[in-house]
């Protein structure tokens, strides 16, 4: 059974911050063998959660609202939530 983990993260897929937290998803998944994909979205093109939600560096978000909003909607469903 697959999962996914959204990544909300405003930072451009260059910067470090943001190559370092998918990086480190990525190691995780493979050490534990755990099907999962790993998505990256701006705060503010949101449509969907995954399995899981790791809010990533990078403050302030473009959307602060969302942001707050999807913390939310992950706690309210009893999904995995990481903030870094």
């Amino acid at each position: 059974m697959s999962r996914s983990i959204t990544v909300l993260m405003d930072l451009p897929a260059g910067n470090a911050s943001h190559r370092f937290t998918v990086d480190a998803l990525d190691h995780a998944i493979a050490a534990l063998d755990a099907p999962t994909s790993v998505r990256v979205v701006h705060t503010d093109a949101v449509d969907a959660l995954g399995d899981g939600v790791v809010i990533g560096p990078g403050s302030p978000y473009l959307d602060p609202r969302t942001a707050e909003a999807v913390i939310q909607a992950a706690r309210e469903k009893g999904l995995p939530l990481v903030g870094t």
